[in-house]
């Protein structure tokens, strides 16, 4: 017989996912939480919000009653969400906060505290992480704001709301005490063990009738770079205690997305991780992914994926040349890479470790393996010059420049990143980001560059993008975009299927050879429009009528490509099923069997962690 010492069972550690409920709720089902996902910024082209998906996961592993509800952006959007809730009767409801979604999350806590008085209000989010107490200040109706991440937070959150207890032990919020003050209780640690949680919910996919541009995966959180312009959890922000990175194993990885594929008859995926081959960015990193695509190709799974990678990790070898063939043949389609500069002191700037020529690189060896690149760069920054502009402008004609929106983009700006840190000492910060986060609140050193930013920012859009980098009408600029991505993937997804028919391969290889004339070209054209609109704003000769009728020609052009493109697609499409592919089978859905066996339709043209 085991002797009693009298010992306590010891305290979880830190870090610890800790799932099990407070023994005095007894009908956790009767509290309610509302989790509103704002379409606002990136969330426009694909909805699904995967912090919030892990949040409603561990609520409803719990027993607690948990909800996804999207709000389109807009005030009458506004107003029939909060009608809506009416009828749910929420206890809590939720908003993952960024600073381009700030005034849609402002009208919304308005209605809510005059129509649902009673119900608490929550903020999370990176804008909550990085600035807690200022977001408390600025939102008269919020009661609480999360700082980092979500899923133990809201757990502990809800159970304190639901014994109506003080929210003063609540680690990880910011919160209003009994007088009104903002307070902020000491953060918690970041979740050691990140298979401990559930899988997310997919409740988004599944009210889009299992149809979206593509489902997230998380197979990691946090970063080990430090990039100066990102507030992502990274080596140099972090708000919590715990590692910088944290990785799920390849098992479980392809468990989930499996689970997916069966249950949804889904197959385009984006994981999500900051960097997909860290920790390191070499032999563990690379050892890391080689496993998940290995898994993906030994369950035979038929999906297609999107990941960000870093410049540096990769090197012109045989080694990671292999590594990529791999990736490719498990479904690797695109690659999000952030470039951001195509000169060294910007580079430095960013903080970047990669090198001009790292990055020339990278786009190459994406370009060689047929895999989408996603190029992140910010031409147009307070620190921004004539001479960078040009270089930046140059470096893009001879890199992947058919898109026209990245020769002109400008900084968007986040609380808890470095550049804001230095923009704030030298005095660059204007009362609109002070005042409500405005991510384009900052002044330019060259009054030059920022008349020309702006310029540029109004020149092929409407006001919402002008003012709130919020896409509400799309021109031809911004429609090519997303038919870019769609045409690539069309190709790459064609080639991996039905590339050992015979021909097939010659009739692809010209049609990467016209697509990648036509891009080249569009790249010598964009270079061109920016370089006369750059010395029209430099000398102030800029002319109105000319500045419309150029607007008008930019839609045309980019319109008339476009459907050249598509032209030649439908070619092709014809061509290959002449000779036995069926173009039809790359759809990012698997449709069920119909009787007669309809053919699979080609629907991709339509179809972090913190709270």
């Amino acid at each position: 017989m085991k002797q009693d010492l009298g010992l306590v069972p010891s305290a979880p550690k830190p870090g610890t996912l800790d799932l099990t409920l407070d023994p005095r709720i007894t009908d956790p089902a009767s509290f309610r939480v509302s989790f509103l996902i704002l379409l606002d910024g990136d969330l426009v082209m694909s909805p699904e919000h995967l912090g919030v998906a892990y949040m409603t996961s561990v609520l409803r592993h719990t027993g607690f009653t948990a909800e996804i509800r999207e709000v389109e952006h807009g005030d009458d959007e506004a107003a029939a969400t909060v009608e809506a809730l009416k009828e749910f009767r929420p206890d809590l409801v939720c908003f993952t906060l960024m600073s381009l979604n700030l005034g849609s999350c402002l009208t919304l806590c308005r209605l809510l505290r005059e129509q649902l008085p009673g119900t608490v209000i929550a903020c999370g989010g990176p804008a909550g992480t990085f600035a807690g107490l200022d977001v408390l200040r600025n939102n008269p109706w919020a009661d609480v704001v999360a700082v980092g991440e979500g899923e133990p937070t809201v757990l502990d959150l809800v159970q304190r709301l639901y014994l109506k207890e003080p929210l003063s032990s609540v680690r990880g919020i910011c919160y209003r005490d009994a007088d009104g003050t903002p307070r902020q209780n000491p953060a918690r640690p970041l979740i050691h063990n990140l298979e401990d949680l559930p899988f997310p919910a997919r409740d988004q996919l599944s009210q889009h009738g299992d149809k979206l541009e593509y489902v997230r995966v998380s197979t990691s959180r946090g970063c080990v770079a430090n990039c100066a312009f990102c507030s992502a959890p990274h080596l140099k922000n972090r708000v919590q205690a715990g590692k910088a990175w944290r990785g799920r194993g390849p098992e479980q990885i392809v468990e989930e997305v499996a689970g997916i594929v069966e249950r949804h008859q889904f197959r385009t995926f984006d994981f999500v991780d900051s960097t997909f081959e860290d920790p390191d960015g070499g032999r563990v990193g690379k050892k890391r992914v080689t496993a998940i695509a290995s898994g993906i190709l030994e369950r035979g799974l038929d999906i297609y994926y999107n990941v960000c990678m870093r410049a540096e990790n990769w090197r012109d070898t045989p080694e990671d040349h292999a590594v990529l063939d791999l990736l490719v043949a498990s479904g690797l389609e695109k690659v999000n890479v952030g470039i951001e500069a195509g000169t060294a002191e910007e580079l430095l700037l960013w903080e970047k470790r990669a090198t001009v020529e790292d990055n020339v690189t990278i786009i190459r060896m994406l370009r060689e393996h047929g895999v989408y690149l996603a190029m992140g760069f910010i031409p147009f920054h307070p620190y921004a010059t004539v001479e960078t502009l040009v270089a930046n402008a140059a470096f893009l004609r001879d890199n992947s420049g058919h898109n026209l929106r990245r020769m002109t983009e400008r900084l968007e700006i986040y609380p808890g990143t470095a550049i804001v840190r230095r923009m704030e000492d030298d005095g660059l910060l204007d009362e609109s980001y002070l005042d409500r986060l405005d991510p384009y609140g900052y002044d330019f050193q060259d009054p030059r560059v920022g008349r020309l930013a702006k310029h540029f920012a109004r020149l092929y859009n409407n006001d919402d993008y002008h003012h709130h980098g919020v896409i509400t009408e799309q021109s031809s600029v911004f429609a090519f975009e997303t038919y870019n991505v769609v045409l690539q993937t069309f190709i790459s997804r064609l080639h991996r299927r039905f590339g050992v028919l015979p021909g097939v391969d010659d009739v692809m290889e010209g049609f990467k050879a016209r697509v990648h004339e036509l891009r080249q070209e569009m790249g010598r054209y964009n270079y061109g429009f920016f370089m006369s609109n750059l010395e029209a704003v430099m000398n102030d000769t800029l002319d109105p009528a000319e500045q419309a009728r150029q607007v008008v020609d930019v839609e045309q052009y980019f319109h008339d490509r476009m459907q050249l493109l598509r032209d030649e697609q439908l070619r092709v499409g014809k061509a290959l099923t002449r000779l036995g592919a069926r173009v039809t089978e790359v759809s990012s859905t698997i449709p069920k069997e119909r009787p007669g066996g309809l053919p699979r339709q080609y629907t991709g043209e339509g179809s972090g962690a913190t709270w």
